[in-house]
């Protein structure tokens, strides 16, 4: 995030971008007019006005790669609308009506967001949190209005069951590719007649086996010649990596497909290195971890604009998506992969890899540290995760830091 290495500073800035941007959902939903909303704003972005952790000189450091296109306000111009609210904000109750009310909806998105990021800890779902929250209207921290604008924001989209997400059939040449990687007595030949049924297979294939990363002085022209040089083990990433990729053919999901590469290469190796887990298939979860987010593009559009507002707003996909779907693309594809038929164990590591701590899965596990060395971002940071995934892994945070996105991987991303 910035060049300036302070985790608890960058942490606190973090944390008030996405109280900005819960705010601005129950601003939204309240009908605040456009002067209001901007007051708001500007006092959620200048908490750290009533912070005691935060030295001025390391804000005004960190702000412009933190929050870029944004100005810092020094403490001499600071407006006084703004501090009028941070100071109803520090004692509730005070100031005028607007100010105590803007600070009621400042003081409820601050708390929601903290309490998002004890998730790991105390394990409670985006509704347990809202219902909970309720308590603060006898405390005097919110009114009602407040709590029940941030509820009826955040009502969950339907979005319908996964025979309507348009998602396509699981490919046959996957099927074959499956098939072929889980018998122990699978040969090259095998996989030569495989990839010789799709023109993409047998042409990628060709492809890697003539580059400079397999540099040779002869060309090869067939697929049978392309599979020997390549080896069965490399052969079988190119298929797999080809036949998923119609999968994610959307421009939505042109990203998503870069970033299930990555974490398929990186998969890969940490399950070599752990040791318990077949290599082959923690590439396929890579791959298909998340898939779920097929079924995010079936989210209707009003529903969707608010999701891309949450992120755009620092808030990361899986805290957006619980917030006003309450269930996320891991839940998706984990339904997606059964109704594919894969393996229970694919389908539990799909559903649960954001969520370690909630599962004995290993492939899970794998998948999650996959997660946190491609740096997504896709969730908030958590050491109390992080920790779970190492201890059911088998693996040391070294051992995994290690890792980088192999040379195929990278001629994978680039193809």
């Amino acid at each position: 995030m910035s060049r300036y290495i302070n985790p608890e500073i960058e942490g606190a800035l973090a944390h008030f971008r996405r109280t900005a941007a819960v705010a601005k959902l129950i601003a939204h939903h309240c009908f605040l007019p456009s002067e209001e909303k901007d007051l708001l704003h500007a006092a959620c972005m200048q908490q750290h006005r009533c912070s005691s952790l935060l030295e001025p000189e390391s804000v005004a450091r960190l702000w412009a790669d933190t929050f870029p296109g944004t100005v810092l306000i020094l403490e001499d111009h600071v407006p006084v609308a703004v501090r009028g609210v941070l100071e109803a904000w520090s004692v509730p109750g005070s100031g005028t009506a607007l100010e105590s009310n803007l600070a009621g909806i400042l003081r409820l998105a601050a708390a929601f967001d903290q309490e998002m990021e004890a998730q790991p800890a105390d394990r409670e779902e985006v509704g347990e949190i809202l219902a909970r929250l309720r308590s603060g209207v006898k405390g005097g921290l919110w009114p009602d209005v407040t709590i029940d604008a941030l509820i009826e924001a955040t009502s969950p989209a339907s979005i319908g069951n996964p025979e309507s997400w348009r998602v396509p059939v699981f490919p046959q040449a996957a099927l074959r590719a499956l098939k072929i990687m889980r018998n122990p007595e699978a040969s090259l030949a095998d996989l030569v007649d495989a990839a010789g049924l799709d023109p993409a297979i047998a042409g990628l294939t060709v492809q890697l086996a003539n580059s400079a990363l397999f540099g040779s002085r002869t060309r090869t022209s067939t697929l049978s010649q392309a599979i020997m040089r390549l080896g069965f083990t490399t052969s079988r990433k190119v298929f797999l990596s080809a036949v998923m990729r119609p999968l994610f053919s959307s421009a939505r999901l042109q990203e998503t497909w870069q970033h299930s590469l990555e974490v398929a290469d990186l998969a890969e190796q940490l399950a070599r290195a752990a040791g318990k887990t077949e290599p082959a298939e923690a590439y396929l979860a890579g791959l298909l971890h998340d898939v779920g987010r097929l079924a995010i593009l079936s989210v209707p559009l009003y529903d969707s604009a608010r999701l891309h507002g949450l992120m755009s707003g620092g808030c990361p996909a899986m805290y957006a998506e619980n917030l006003l779907l309450r269930t996320d693309h891991a839940e998706f594809g984990a339904q997606i992969c059964a109704g594919w038929r894969l393996s229970q164990d694919m389908v539990q590591a799909i559903r649960q890899h954001h969520r370690p701590e909630k599962t004995d899965s290993r492939l899970s596990h794998l998948l999650y540290l996959a997660e946190y060395l491609s740096g997504a971002e896709e969730d908030l940071p958590s050491v109390i995760r992080l920790e779970a995934a190492l201890k059911g892994s088998g693996l040391t945070l070294a051992a995994v830091n290690n890792c980088t996105v192999s040379a195929l991987g990278n001629w994978l991303l680039a193809a």
